[in-house]
């Protein structure tokens, strides 16, 4: 393994920074798309406005193709920007091989595909340098190496080779060559095992994906497409994406009043959340005291009783407490979770004994033991928590609805199932799917980036949980 040099992180480093420079200019061009767009004065209407970018005329058709265009160069080249950005900052990488100047090739193909030739030679030149380093030449050989091969490969010389290599493995070890050898029939047996899973895995794939993908797709039609077409397209040109849908969802409603409703809900939730599972946790599985174990059973006992049975009766505690169409009654009964205190608990005990009585020990109260020690060793499971507990306020819908009517406190679950995505009135009213979907796909895409990002912290606190000593 050769080691990376500071002129390769250097170089790496600029087209980087190229790379976060063109995202935040792409990034400013869609805003100032989105800024111009022309609302209809009713939502169902479709507009073929003229604009103007930079002296350039542009029709509706012509604007939605350039949002677009905007849009996949975002989805593309912003995560792959915080991917970099991590991989620079990160001091594990520090060696190199094939696999690294290949990487640097990519990263060109993308910049010079989306038009940032700046990139794409910074990207080439880093690649050409970690390719000299690692191989010993440059571009001219690694040419004619492949033009060699291709010769070998077209004259049946590559076959050849390898056969000669493989006869000369049989005369070097006959119980090697054995472990080696792959029968025809073993070669199809595991090429047909091999699509198998893939085919399995890919319609699995598609299984997940579809419904995700017929949400945007229908939040970027037309209504009158909707309800007219009697075979719904499955595709549509980027000219067709009506983006303007997405502007009406976020103006024409108080969409985000709801949405701040949402996050403040949210965050005081999980707040409490985290605070009493950690102590409910830490009293169940490090103090001893009278009871622990039947008190813990009888809470355990309570996840096999569907949390609707409690909907009645929570909801007249709440009527009772004068909390009834408040952000009280959407706060505090979210403060606890049983599943989290079991989940947490497991982690904890798995801490040895010795720890906590070492730590008493040299004189460290339980508090202190519990802030110093445990909480920063289950940190995994308590992020893990904190994701979960925030994306389950974030999703719930039943709860909210029954105890906070009013308006003025909707959470955006039930704001995308009230009468706001509704034209008409009695028997005329008939929902307005696109741009329902539009706000529905707005609400969803944060939760996709929290996952994504903090993927690896879900992940690691679930296998923690599971994992003994």
């Amino acid at each position: 393994m050769k080691r990376i040099t500071k002129q390769i992180k250097l170089l790496d480093l600029i087209a980087t920074l190229i790379d976060i420079v063109y995202t935040l200019i792409v990034f400013t061009i869609l805003a100032y798309f989105f800024s111009i767009l022309t609302v209809p004065d009713l939502i169902t209407d479709v507009l073929d406005a003229q604009y103007s970018f930079l002296g350039l005329p542009l029709n509706s058709p012509q604007l939605n193709a350039c949002i677009s265009l905007c849009i996949g160069y975002l989805i593309v080249f912003v995560p792959l920007s915080f991917s970099n950005v991590k991989r620079l900052r990160s001091k594990d990488v520090i060696e190199m091989d094939e696999w690294t100047y290949r990487t640097q090739y990519l990263y060109m193909a993308f910049s010079f595909f989306t038009f940032n030739p700046f990139s794409a030679v910074v990207r080439y030149l880093t690649g050409m340098e970690i390719q000299k380093i690692v191989k010993g030449y440059g571009f001219k050989q690694s040419m004619i190496n492949l033009k060699k091969w291709f010769v070998e490969l077209f004259s049946g010389r590559l076959f050849r080779q390898i056969h000669e290599k493989r006869a000369k493995r049989k005369l070097e070890s006959q119980s090697q060559l054995d472990l080696e050898k792959l029968s025809k029939k073993d070669f199809f047996a595991k090429i047909i095992g091999l699509a198998i899973n893939y085919t399995f895995l890919t319609l699995v794939a598609l299984f997940i994906f579809i419904p995700f993908y017929w949400m945007i797709l229908t939040a970027l039609k037309t209504n009158t497409e909707l309800t007219t077409a009697i075979n719904p397209r499955m595709f549509i040109g980027i000219s067709e994406m009506q983006w303007v849908n997405f502007k009406i969802a976020l103006t024409r409603f108080n969409f985000l009043q709801y949405m701040l409703n949402t996050i403040v809900v949210g965050i005081l939730s999980m707040i409490g959340t985290v605070t009493t599972t950690i102590l409910a946790s830490f009293a169940f599985s490090r103090l001893e005291f009278k009871g622990r174990e039947f008190i813990f059973s009888i809470l355990l006992m309570t996840m096999m009783i569907p949390g609707e049975l409690y909907t009645i009766t929570n909801y007249i505690t709440v009527r009772d407490l004068g909390w009834y169409d408040s952000f009280y009654a959407l706060i505090f009964p979210f403060m606890t979770s049983v599943f989290y205190i079991f989940f947490l608990r497991q982690s904890f005990k798995q801490i040895p004994d010795t720890l906590y009585r070492a730590a008493q020990v040299d004189g460290c109260g339980d508090f202190k033991y519990l802030t110093r020690v445990m909480i920063p060793i289950a940190k995994p499971t308590i992020t893990t928590i904190t994701i979960l507990s925030a994306i389950g306020a974030w999703d719930a819908y039943i709860w909210p609805q029954l105890v906070a009517p009013s308006e003025k406190n909707w959470l955006i679950s039930v704001a995308l199932r009230s009468t706001s995505f509704v034209v008409g009135t009695g028997s005329d009213a008939r929902p307005v799917y696109n741009i329902q979907l539009a706000a529905i796909a707005l609400v969803t895409v944060p939760l996709l980036i929290v996952f994504f990002s903090m993927k690896k912290y879900i992940m690691a606190g679930v296998g923690r949980s599971g994992t003994k000593g």
